[in-house]
């Protein structure tokens, strides 16, 4: 269910003339009226689409084990040459002798109260892609851990500042017995390193030497992080540590450093088809457009104080609770439907989060200054806006929102709408 709450302000008069005679004799006799009520008929048509940004195009990927979700990420990584030339000019190649790999992934969300935080990682197919399913991937994640790492407890070791570490790794670290190695940046964000062994690894020349990974997680509870993808230019990343030969001495040593090729997630249960309500993010992503019809009475005979959007959800939003998203609403420029292109001014946005705290709590943006500028503008324009998550495509949360076809909560409303109106109709001049 879908209303606009305006805090309206009726025309009157406050001057107080000095010549040649003084109000009210000379003002209508009406005054100013605050009327704070609901238009329940404000929204004429609504609709959701899907299918705006993937799963493969997100700017984090998110990793939950909740019991009522299960995401996982998923990452395919650049190719590493199998030959290299052995000094600088030469044209001739020589094969490469893997020794070992250090991955390196970074967590750019995780909840601060989680105790006992475990990533998980697992080996992949190499033929992982965009149209890889959950359901594909159940055998590899059950039989193909590679390693884990208890990210609580290595926050817990004391951090090593040596100036030898620090030239090595850029800054000060804090590892464990088994060699990760962990980095705390200015964000709070963690950049977690991973020793892989070649068995680990698996360098398979039939394969190109390219590999893939997944991450799972968990914890005693809040098990909910999200890896940085290659979208938001934090994706996942190899050096590969191999030896080749020299014709004049003992085999040379070198690394390169491969970045993802693919990144993803994967989650469980999928996101349900749409119906007849309005949806808004989830993966992929799904957007809502309603459309507005001002009322006459906004154009002639009010001003707009406060205008408010009030949507009820059809039910709680499924996910780790203390996480939240923002829901903004941005007007449209032309309505073209699923395709409408969206205004950039952010003065005209409205704005609200979205708490995931397992109710389904009535949702509130504000929408002043868009509605005000829409009351002042002509009858032909565009008025029109869509509700959007943010960020969009890196969760699977997704909100569902009655729409105008639910007949149970029109009926709720209609009587108070006409009493409204008729309430307007006596406070005009």
């Amino acid at each position: 269910m879908k209303r606009l709450a305006l805090l309206l302000l009726v025309g009157a008069c406050t001057e107080q003339a000095t010549a040649p005679g003084a109000c009210p004799n000379f003002c209508p006799g009406a005054t100013i009226e605050t009327v704070d009520t609901i238009l329940r008929d404000v929204i004429v048509r609504d609709s959701a689409y899907l299918g705006y940004i993937s799963a493969s195009e997100a700017p984090g990927l998110p990793v939950a084990d909740l019991g009522v979700v299960d995401s996982r990420a998923i990452f395919r990584i650049l190719p590493q040459p199998l030959r290299v030339t052995n000094k600088a000019g030469d044209t001739t190649t020589v094969p490469i002798t893997m020794d070992s790999a250090r991955l390196r992934v970074d967590i750019v969300r995780r909840d601060t109260t989680a105790t006992n935080l475990w990533i998980k990682l697992y080996r992949l197919p190499t033929t992982i892609d965009s149209t890889t399913t959950f359901a594909q991937l159940v055998p590899s994640f059950a039989d193909s851990i590679i390693d884990s790492v208890n990210v609580s407890a290595l926050l817990a070791l004391p951090e090593i500042t040596d100036t030898a570490t620090v030239r090595i790794w850029g800054d000060t670290i804090q590892t464990d017995s088994a060699g990760h190695v962990l980095q705390v940046a200015d964000d709070s964000s963690l950049r977690l390193f991973i020793h892989l062994d070649t068995a680990q690894a698996r360098f398979a020349r039939s394969d190109s030497a390219e590999v893939a990974y997944g991450v799972r997680v968990a914890a005693d509870s809040l098990a909910s992080i999200e890896i940085g993808s290659n979208e938001a230019l934090r994706g996942a990343e190899v050096v590969w540590f191999y030896t080749y030969p020299d014709t004049n001495a003992a085999p040379l040593q070198a690394s390169r450093s491969r970045g993802a090729l693919f990144d993803s997630f994967v989650f469980n249960p999928p996101t349900p088809p749409l119906d007849s309500n309005l949806a808004v993010g989830g993966s992929p992503s799904a957007r809502s457009l309603l459309r507005v019809k001002i009322p006459e009475l906004l154009r002639d005979s009010a001003d707009v104080v406060r205008a408010t959007l009030i949507l009820v959800p059809v039910r709680p939003v499924p996910g780790a609770r203390g996480d939240s998203f923002a829901v903004f609403a941005r007007p449209v420029i032309t309505d073209l439907g699923a395709k409408s292109p969206l205004s950039t001014n952010a003065a005209f946005f409205g704005l609200t989060a979205v708490h995931l705290n397992g109710a389904a709590d009535t949702m509130r943006i504000e929408m002043t200054t868009l509605i005000r500028a829409w009351a002042r503008a002509d009858t032909t324009a565009i008025t029109s806006f869509v509700l959007q998550q943010r960020p969009e495509g890196s969760s699977y949360a997704q909100i569902r929102f009655y729409s105008t076809r639910a007949p149970a909560f029109r009926r709720t409303c209609s009587r108070w709408a006409r009493w409204i109106l008729a309430w307007w109709s006596m406070a005009r001049w």
